[in-house]
């Protein structure tokens, strides 16, 4: 039986001496895993088609076990990203936070939806020459985006132990409470970073916007550095 999959090429692992086995963010899927048969050859035109960071219409031939590739046709080659050495490294890095969240076969078309919008706003980014502080934010913005629609939302409004409102002062970021601790909730909390009044507010406008309105976002050196710590904290607690 022969399925149609609108995907994004997340990576590619050699097998055998000739195939590959690619794995896929799809549109009617979730992530799937595939075998590119003989795409290794040196006469193979479809591996050209199924370079990792492409945007396919994907035909897949399935029975028994993984599923075979049979054709792909490229939708959007993003050749912006592909020659950005900066936005190459912040998109297969969330890439690989991805695959780690996101179970097989499951659809999560929000999820590829909001993949795609971050690709094709990165690739806006390449094309004005933006510096790497911008494209930093951007990658932190979708990750912070992508934890959230995987279930992974913490609380930045108020204090997740007192629930007051937070107020501009020393506050602390707790991956283990799930959110932002006051001054005197972080007392007793072990495990804790600061959390700059710049960073909450990033990652409040983070939450609250579209992809495609985070291009619009400028961060300095310290900014970037502290919201970069605090996913970091997040994400080891998150996948560990």
């Amino acid at each position: 039986m022969d399925f149609k999959y609108s995907g994004i090429i997340l990576n590619k692992k050699d097998v055998s001496e000739a195939d590959r086995i690619y794995t896929i963010l799809t549109l009617e899927a979730g992530k799937i895993r595939v075998l590119g048969k003989g795409v290794r050859r040196p006469n193979a035109k479809l591996a050209g088609y199924l370079e990792p960071l492409t945007y396919a219409e994907i035909f897949v031939a399935k029975g028994k076990g993984m599923g075979k590739i049979t054709s792909s046709i490229v939708i959007d080659n993003l050749p912006g990203l592909k020659a950005d050495l900066d936005s190459l490294s912040n998109i297969f890095y969330s890439f690989g936070i991805l695959e780690k969240i996101i179970s097989e076969q499951e659809e999560d078309r929000a999820v590829f939806c909001l993949l795609l919008e971050y690709l094709q706003s990165a690739e806006k980014i390449s094309a004005q020459a933006a510096d790497k502080y911008k494209k930093d934010i951007l990658m932190i913005g979708f990750l912070f985006k992508l934890l959230a629609e995987a279930g992974y939302r913490f609380e930045v409004e108020k204090c997740v132990l007192c629930g007051k409102k937070l107020k501009p002062e020393k506050n602390y970021f707790s991956a283990a409470q799930g959110g932002i601790l006051c001054v005197n909730c972080a007392e007793g909390e072990r495990r804790k970073i600061v959390i700059e009044n710049e960073s909450i507010k990033f990652i409040r406008i983070f939450l609250k916007n579209k992809i495609e309105n985070l291009v619009k976002l400028s961060a300095d050196r310290k900014n970037t550095r502290n919201l970069q710590a605090v996913m970091k904290e997040f994400l080891d607690w998150v996948v560990k």
